[in-house]
């Protein structure tokens, strides 16, 4: 199959070289095998997109710190647990840490629909596939979980194409749609989205980055009694890759700050329904 996508869109093939290129390496820091059928299947042009080895390790990093929290989610809330992944362009997540309940929703714009048909053929009746666009108001309608259902919802490699009103929209509307519920996304610092321009697998497709998150406690003012619960500088985690330089790299302010993932709860859950006594007077 071709792959034709545009703009934003096309920003999907990044990671998936990334991880294809990891791959190939004698000790990768995250093995999928998925994305190896995946390219096997769509036979995708990577020609113009040729991120630098940081870049590349920044991309698995951030996939294996993702990993972590969403599948302690769905072993603390086992049986209950739903994650919603917006923005999902071919992320294999769901391949990578299933657990066999989790019910599963991958979003994204319908453009990005038959590249999923091609490439997640024979999938899971749990992972269900929504077309829809996360600038719009109603972008969650689509999505309906049992009462019980404890759900997480996950914005990978998309914050910093947006706004930061954009991302307080989504905030809302993620509080409004699923109350209390826990949305987990990676952010770039200020100082590194202006420098969009000297990233040439960005530039080569139009897009350009919008956002950067320097004060991650500054989220909880998105929305009442929204509270940041996690706060993970990828930098934490690059000795895994560059040894003794790795931690230098995590021992200095600017690298902490440069990429990271949060993780935050919009509000609060609802309360449980109280039993009613229909009971008469002894």
């Amino acid at each position: 199959m071709s792959v034709e996508l545009h703009g934003v869109s096309e920003t999907l093939l990044i990671p998936l070289y990334a991880q294809w290129r990891e791959n190939r390496r004698d000790h990768p820091l995250l093995r999928d095998r998925k994305v190896d059928d995946i390219v096997g299947r769509l036979s995708p042009s990577f020609d113009k997109f040729m991120p630098s080895q940081f870049d590349r390790v920044i991309i698995i990093l951030r996939k294996r710190v993702i990993d972590r929290i969403v599948a302690g989610h769905m072993r603390h809330n086992r049986g209950h647990a739903a994650v919603i992944n917006l923005g999902c362009g071919l992320c294999t997540r769901f391949d990578r840490i299933d657990d066999g309940q989790v019910d599963w929703y991958d979003v994204d714009l319908g453009a990005v629909a038959p590249v999923w048909q091609a490439a997640f053929t024979g999938h899971s009746p749990r992972r269900h596939f929504v077309e829809a666009s996360i600038d719009k108001p109603h972008c969650l309608d689509g999505i309906e979980l049992a009462p019980e259902t404890v759900p997480i919802v996950v914005l990978e490699g998309v914050s910093m194409y947006l706004s930061e009103d954009k991302m307080k929209a989504l905030a809302r509307r993620i509080a409004h749609r699923f109350p209390g519920a826990t949305f987990v996304f990676d952010a770039m610092a200020s100082w590194v989205a202006l420098g969009s321009a000297f990233y040439p697998s960005i530039a080569v497709t139009g897009s350009r980055f919008s956002w950067g998150l320097d004060r991650p406690k500054s989220c909880e003012s998105w929305g009442r009694d929204f509270r940041l619960q996690q706060d993970e500088p990828l930098a934490r985690h690059l000795a895994a890759v560059y040894g003794l330089f790795g931690w230098f790299g995590r021992l200095n302010p600017m690298a902490r700050s440069a990429y990271r993932v949060v993780v935050l709860r919009t509000g609060r859950p609802p309360s449980p329904a109280k039993p009613v006594d229909r009971g008469g007077h002894a």
